[in-house]
């Protein structure tokens, strides 16, 4: 009885973490961002799902090189598991993170060293780790994972690959980092919003203690995940906010089932367009409390009387000035060449901005032909043959029906719309694949989709198509 307990306590002990050799790669990169303070980002690509999608294999001479270089990878690492990633902050200006991890899992490490080897790289060993380091990329094996470092300038990869590996060990992060590592997607990114702030330089550096310490604890456990996924005639680039409960709070985007902007636009049809809903009392104490430089800013933009009332008009400043509602559209053709496309607008107006409104308005009638100012708003139009009349609306390209019900939306649209005379090259050519782009933000998130005019074969399918046949023209005339 006391050796079934002890075989029992055994595997418990086993189950719990008592050993962590050789676990799934999600928990071994989960552990590493637990254990790593400065990731601001992290996620995993799907190489194999995206190379399947791109139906490489049919593409001539490309995809026989691709497929070979594949097949002996898959005797090494496993293919069919997506490869994860985790930036490191701070980032430069250039978006350039201080460190990038990548993590792939191994199938036989001797088969991944000895391939790698014949390309030149010499490894060294450490302990149970095979490592090497070249320039600025470190990489290390050990048991079932891989682990490759890229950093900038001098650094010392031995101790990162080895620092890497020890912190692959400890427990898993649980929580939102491991909903997000279990996402589904094509590729799949977190943004950690606390090590964002900590490792960016923004305006916390402005702001007194007692406004740090707030925002750091508002920022504290909240994600952003987004994800990226390739259809058929589609691509979806989703983002969910998985915020804590301050900062949800905090959120200032406002919805209008029935797009009420949509009403205050004029007429015609219009390929592109974009709108806002913002609850301006909610925008502006989010501003006041933790960038108050940018209301600042805004004023002295603004100017006259706007940055008066800004100035003198306390926690409601803005909401005294505007609605929060507000809208354009490019309703003219865009390919016309003799000036900017004709567009209608509209800004919604708060309770004191009518006299702004006012002031303004011998610069606004200068700029359009038609303008109305009424103490709800300022409508205008550019070409008068587009303002609104009867109570006709504006007419809503296929698609894009949710204009104006988000807190941000737009859309742009290019069925019927004549391209050639923007002469595009190379991969620009890819936007003659689009039927139309629809983007939509509120509290919870955002979505960007992009349809394709073909809506059979899949998205990514077609944009490799266009790339390679151009990349043909240019190498050797390779027939495609």
């Amino acid at each position: 009885m006391k050796r079934i307990f002890a075989v029992l306590l055994l595997v418990l002990l086993y189950s719990c973490g008592g050993n962590k050799g050789d676990r799934p790669l999600q928990e071994y990169v989960s552990s590493f961002i637990k254990e790593n303070k400065n990731i601001v980002l992290f996620g995993k690509a799907d190489i194999n799902t995206l190379l399947n999608k791109s139906e490489y294999e049919s593409i001539p001479k490309f995809g026989v090189a691709v497929k070979k270089e594949m097949d002996a990878f898959r005797k090494s690492l496993n293919t069919e598991t997506p490869v994860y990633f985790a930036l490191e902050g701070p980032f430069q200006e250039d978006g350039t993170p201080s460190t990038t991890f990548a993590f792939f899992e191994v199938v036989n490490a001797d088969s991944l060293v000895g391939k790698i080897t014949q390309q030149g790289f010499d490894f060294e060993k450490m302990g149970d780790i095979q490592y090497f380091q070249s320039g600025d990329v470190a990489f290390g094996v050990k048991g079932n994972l891989a682990m490759l470092i890229s950093k900038g300038g001098e650094f010392n990869g031995k101790k990162l690959i080895g620092d890497g590996f020890d912190k692959v060990t400890e427990d898993v992060s649980g929580g939102k980092v491991d909903e997000i590592l279990a996402s589904k997607g094509d590729v799949v990114l977190g943004m950690n919003m606390r090590t964002l702030y900590e490792t960016s330089n923004t305006d916390l550096k402005d702001l007194n203690e007692q406004k740090r310490k707030e925002i750091l604890e508002m920022v504290d456990d909240s994600y952003i995940r987004t994800t990226l996924s390739f259809e058929a005639g589609a691509a979806i680039l989703e983002s969910k906010n998985l915020f804590s409960t301050k900062l949800m709070d905090r959120m200032f985007f406002k919805e209008d089932a029935s797009g009420g902007v949509v009403g205050k636009l004029g007429m015609g049809s219009p390929k592109l367009g974009v709108a806002m809903n913002l609850d301006m009392k909610k925008l502006q104490s989010f501003l006041d409390d933790y960038s108050p430089q940018t209301m600042r800013s805004f004023g002295e933009m603004m100017g006259g009387p706007a940055a008066f009332i800004i100035a003198s008009g306390g926690k409601d400043a803005l909401a005294g000035l505007l609605s929060g509602e507000m809208g354009a559209v490019m309703v003219g053709e865009p390919n016309k060449m003799e000036g900017l496309s004709d567009f209608n607008f509209y800004l919604g107006l708060g309770q004191k901005g009518k006299m702004m409104a006012d002031q303004s308005k011998g610069m606004l009638e200068m700029m359009f032909e038609h303008l109305e100012v009424s103490a709800k708003g300022i409508k205008a139009s550019s070409n008068k043959m587009y303002a609104s009349s009867g109570g006709q609306k504006i007419n809503l390209p296929k698609g894009c029906e949710n204009f104006g019900k988000k807190g941000v939306t737009a859309f742009v649209s290019l069925e019927g719309v004549d391209l050639s005379a923007f002469e595009f090259e190379n991969e620009q050519k890819i936007i003659y694949l689009v039927s139309y782009v629809t983007f939509e933000m509120d509290n919870n998130g955002s979505k960007l989709y992009i349809k394709a005019k073909e809506g059979k074969a899949n998205l990514l399918k077609q944009a490799v198509d266009v790339v390679i046949k151009e990349l043909s023209g240019k190498i050797g005339n390779m027939t495609v």
